[in-house]
């Protein structure tokens, strides 16, 4: 049974895990009102919040995977400095 402190996971853990939540569910969010709007008929994105609503899933979907594959191998490297070695 592993201890208590071993399966306990750190601050950064836990912030890289909220950004990367944050990071895709907002660029989801943005994603599906762009495809509603072109489905209900807005033509004009260059006006209004449009311009951030329709750049935002090109720099968000990147960050949340950069983010993501920081966190594994934080989360891989953590772990591997916990295990005994068994050689």
């Amino acid at each position: 049974m592993a201890s208590p402190s071993s399966s306990e996971t750190s601050r950064l853990e836990r912030v890289l895990a909220a950004m990367v939540a944050a990071s895709i569910g907002l660029t989801l969010v943005c994603f599906a009102a762009t495809l509603i709007a072109s489905a209900t008929g807005t033509t004009d994105f260059g006006a209004g919040i449009w311009p951030a609503v329709v750049i935002l899933p090109l720099i968000g979907l990147p960050v949340g995977f950069v983010l993501l594959v920081i966190l594994i191998v934080i989360n891989w490297s953590r772990r591997r400095a916990s295990t005994p070695n068994t050689k």
